[in-house]
């Protein structure tokens, strides 16, 4: 019996990649402004989970596809992943370009996976990056720097200071934004 158990953790360890969430920090407010491309405090209008391939550009998803085709691992990852897409209607904007009065944000599924648990009618700040960190799982080297993601959406995790609104924090935004960063 002993021996069944090891014999399912090495087979459970080796099967699939375990991606457990591991962040730097905290950074201080002044350092996430700085660091950040988007911080906004809004409202959560909507959740819903996604598939990865429509955080894409729809012309890259094929290329994506082609490219990992010698890769059947990372292949279906990319074909089966889901992740939150997050519908924020804006309150406040402290850094960051937004073209409309709400953005899209998306985030991990999990917190073991960094991503970040908001809820629908809550009031957050926001700290988002253009940039998707999950990338590195899938992409081939040569793709991970590329811009591949949507137009005028963002990502966020636990691992930044994504928080429920707090006021002594949207002070502490507006001041830095006063001062132009």
């Amino acid at each position: 019996m002993k021996f069944r158990i090891i014999l399912v953790t090495i087979i459970v360890a080796v099967s699939g990649h375990v991606y457990a969430c591991k962040c730097g920090g905290p950074w201080s407010v002044e350092e996430e402004f700085v660091d950040t491309e988007l911080i906004v405090h809004g409202k959560v209008i909507s959740k819903e989970l996604v598939a990865l391939q429509e955080t894409l550009k729809q012309d890259e998803v094929s290329g994506v596809k082609e490219r990992l085709k010698g890769d059947n691992q990372k292949l279906q990852f990319f074909e089966t992943y889901y992740v939150f897409e997050i519908k924020l209607e804006i309150i406040e904007k402290y850094k960051g370009t937004v073209l409309r009065d709400t953005v899209t944000i998306y985030t991990e599924p999990k917190a073991a996976s960094c991503g970040y648990k908001f809820e629908k009618g809550k009031i957050y700040i926001v700290y988002g990056s253009k940039k998707s960190d999950i990338g590195f799982m899938f992409l081939p080297r040569d793709d991970i720097h590329k811009n591949l993601e949507k137009e005028n959406t963002f990502w966020t995790s636990h691992c930044t200071r994504t928080t429920e609104y707090k006021r002594s924090e949207a002070d502490e935004l507006r001041k830095l934004k006063m001062k132009g960063g």
